[in-house]
């Protein structure tokens, strides 16, 4: 069985790059069993209503052989995330986890400042979630947005460093030991080994953590924003240094890493070439390479 438990499937106000039915079709062909779905949708899947929304795009799918689950997105509102909780335990398990973004990414679900990150996590823990709560670890004061420019897309990668998402994921850390969250923490995309190392060690010290890692990050690396179509290659995080590949590989092969997921975003190709220069590849349709490349 393959489960991709990060892929973003569009549909509401984004048909135009992928509708669910369509995002399950490639998965089923692909062999995927399961999926989970990102909450940053148009409009941001944070609350009932859009959940019930969502669950019915699935139904009209009739991708039966293909199992689709979401995260719901949180807020800095104490209220939000209580609600998010309650929905979590009447439709789990459609509603897989929570997801945080601790860092800007495609749309506008981030909470930003790490005061309000702990709210996140006193509320959760306040609330006795147990579940899992996936976080998009970039930590904004190392990333430079005005230091992207789209006629050098390798500037992408300048723009958003790897102690962005070191910082992040050690700010998490701290969060979590220091409100006693009782569920899993996940650090989904992982980019960098030092990161990955870090998730280990937090293992050792009795953290209930995780992470996962995208083919892109084990395939190939920065040097492909230089070539031809270059911002094609723009993602969140960034294509990493020339070795980081061969190392996250290896992070794999010794069991370090403990999911793959292909962190599938499909765009319109004009929002990639042009303003908003959007970050993100689709990959769904990697799996059967993928499998053959390990």
């Amino acid at each position: 069985m393959v489960i991709d438990p990060h892929v973003h499937l569009r549909d509401f106000n984004e048909k135009h790059k992928e509708t669910v039915k369509h995002g399950l079709e490639v998965a089923l062909d692909s062999g995927v069993s399961a999926v989970f779905e990102m909450p940053n949708t148009n409009p941001p899947i944070i609350d009932e209503k859009t959940v019930k929304e969502r669950l019915e795009l699935y139904g009209q799918a009739k991708t039966i052989d293909v199992f689709c689950g979401m995260y719901i997105g949180l807020t800095d509102d104490p209220e939000q995330i209580r609600n998010a909780v309650e929905i979590h335990r009447k439709y789990f398990p459609l509603v897989v986890g929570m997801k945080l973004y601790a860092g800007q990414s495609v749309g506008n679900l981030a909470v930003i400042h790490p005061v309000d990150q702990l709210i996140v996590y006193t509320t959760l823990a306040q609330e006795g979630y147990e579940g899992v709560l996936a976080v998009h670890a970039e930590k904004e004061c190392f990333m430079n947005q005005d230091a992207f420019l789209p006629e050098f897309p390798i500037s992408h990668c300048f723009a958003r460093p790897p102690i962005a998402e070191y910082s992040s994921i050690k700010d998490q850390i701290d969060f979590a030991k220091l409100t006693r969250f009782k569920g899993k923490l996940h650090i989904p995309h992982i980019s960098c080994p030092e990161s990955v190392e870090l998730v280990n060690r937090s293992k050792k010290l009795d953290l209930d953590i995780s992470c996962g890692v995208c083919p892109h990050h084990l395939r190939y690396n920065s040097s492909q924003m230089s070539e031809k179509n270059g911002i094609l290659w723009k993602i969140n995080p960034p294509l990493r240094e020339p070795i980081n590949p061969t190392q996250m590989l290896i992070l794999l092969k010794q069991g370090k890493i403990d999911w793959i997921e292909t962190d599938h975003a499909p765009h319109s190709l004009q929002e990639k070439i042009n303003h908003p220069y959007c970050s993100g590849i689709p990959s769904l349709q990697w799996w059967p390479l993928f499998g053959e490349y390990l």
